[in-house]
This record gives structure tokens, sequence and C-alpha cells, in this order.
């Protein structure tokens, strides 16, 4: 469970808290000057900063994190942050604002700064198990379009058909453990295959429904159990897909109930979101693992 907003607010009242609980997770106490990584320093009167000994430069804690440069008080920041968290299907930029008193540009840009830090990156453990595997596509129905891009197709004569007007994104998910998202051009083995390598241990079992972009992983997998949906064949004993396909839904009602459009251009940063919530859905300390994340940044 996720630190509530009432705990952010008493554990983080002021400036001087969110600047000293920062300095120890990055420092340990210890400042240490981000340019020279000197830790011979001393603390500038009356500000959160300190004067490098070796470089003869001042710095501070927020330095090389997504905080830097910043206007608003980290208060707000982390408050943010505790929203994010809290929104299992997500928060709009919209309501983040009125929640913390911002226009909504700020609210947008303090979203997308914090899902930089969400992302988990590609240096973590491969997937173990069973680990499930199916593509989906994210987009909104072509009658619901802008007026410009509907005749636009008109003007060009262009008839989309299918999932042509959507954007495909690949989930790989291990059994009672992470998951991984990635939005992909095509949908097809030539993209697919190389995600699934990277990520998946050779030892681990795949389970995938019967589509043609995973033939052939058999071959570099242990074990492949592929199910022939077109049947009705969702299930064989322990194996199937039925975990990833529960996540797929909730995705899908956090981005149309919450964001309602999403560009392709933004699209991945709102997947980091979703996957940080889901590898630590049961870290209590979920708010300190972001923050680490935040303040481990240079």
């Amino acid at each position: 469970m996720e630190m509530n907003i009432i705990e952010t607010i008493n554990r983080f009242p002021d400036q001087s808290s969110c600047i000293a609980y920062l300095e120890g997770l990055r420092w340990q106490n210890e400042p240490e000057c981000p340019y020279c990584n000197s830790k011979r320093s001393s603390k500038r009167h009356e500000t959160y900063r300190h004067q490098c000994h070796g470089c003869n430069r001042s710095y501070s804690v927020l330095v090389g994190t997504i905080f830097e440069s910043t206007k608003l008080p980290l208060t707000q920041w982390f408050l943010a942050i505790s929203l994010i968290l809290n929104a299992k299907k997500g928060l709009s930029a919209r309501q983040l604002s009125r929640d913390l008193g911002v226009n909504r540009k700020t609210g947008w840009y303090l979203q997308m700064r914090i899902r930089k830090a969400m992302q988990e990156g590609e240096d973590v453990s491969l997937f173990k198990g069973i680990v499930e595997i199916d593509e989906t596509y994210i987009g909104g129905k072509k009658a619901n379009h802008s007026k410009k891009k509907r005749q636009a197709r008109r003007d060009n004569k262009l008839q989309i058909t299918g999932y042509q007007d959507k954007q495909p994104v690949i989930g790989l998910l291990e059994r009672d453990g992470r998951i991984r998202l990635q939005v992909v051009d095509k949908a097809h083995g030539v993209t697919i295959k190389p995600i699934i390598e990277k990520t998946v241990s050779k030892d681990a079992t795949i389970v995938t429904d019967g589509f043609g972009g995973y033939a052939g992983l058999s071959k570099i997998f242990r074990e492949h159990q592929v199910l022939n949906k077109d049947k009705e064949q969702y299930a064989r004993g322990k194996y199937h897909t039925n975990t990833i396909e529960g996540f797929w839904t909730l995705l899908k009602r956090g981005i149309y109930g919450q964001y309602h459009k999403i560009s392709a251009r933004y699209l991945q940063s709102y997947l980091d979101e979703f996957t940080f919530k889901y590898n630590h859905r049961d870290n209590r300390l979920i708010f300190d693992v972001l923050i680490n994340k935040i303040a481990a940044v240079t």
C-alpha cells in the first residue's frame, strides 16, 4: 500500500524536511559535489546550497535530478508523487493541477518528469518461470478522430481497417512477478522477438496465443505454450494469458477513462508509469523507492 496523502503531508511539511530527506538518500548526509565529486564543502548561510572547496562551485542536492531548477516547492513535488502513486488507473494532468493548485501545463510537466524517473531500465534480471506474452493496440475509434484527420483520410482516399490506426504495444509478464511494456512500430516478429529475447531467460516457459509474430520462439526458449484462441482454447492447465489480459483491461480503463487520448509520441512514458506501479504493487515503500531513483539520477 502506498503512502497516503495525509502521511505525505505529515512526513514532509516544509522544504527543509524534503531537502533533508533527499540529502540523506543521495549523500547519506555527507554532501558530495556533483561537478568534481569532492566531499570538501561548507553550507552556505540561510540556503540549501553548499560551497565546494574543490572546484569552488555551489550546488544543492537537487542538481542532476528532476527537481533541478524547479520553481515549485518540493512539498508540492512530493505530494504530486504521492497522488500519482495512489491513482491505480492513472491521474489526468487537469486533476493533478486542481489537487495541487497549479495550472494544467505545470501539472502535465510534473507528470512527465515523474514518469521519466519511473523508467525501470533494461539492466534488470531476466524474467523466469512462466512468462505470459501478449500484444494490444492503443488508440481511439476512427469515428472519434478529429475533423482534420477524418478530412485528410477522405482527401487521400485512405481506407484504414482493423488496427492500422492504433499503436501496437507488446507486453511481457512474469507470473507473480514483473511486467515490461514496449511500444512497437508494427506488431510482427521482426520487432517483437528481439524484445522478448532481451527480457526473458532462455530457461523460461513462454505462453502466447497463436499470433504469427510469436512463431519460432520454441527454438529459442525452453518451452513455448501456444493457445489457439480461435478454437476457444484460453487455458491449458497453468498455462494461460489471463494475467496480462487483466492488466490490459486496467491499462485501457486508465487511458480511456482518465487521459481519454494519448499521442504515440508520449505513449511509452504513460506505459512506464503503469509498469512501475505494477512492478512495485506489493511494496509499501514504493514512495521511497521512487524518490531514491530520483535522488540517484546524476
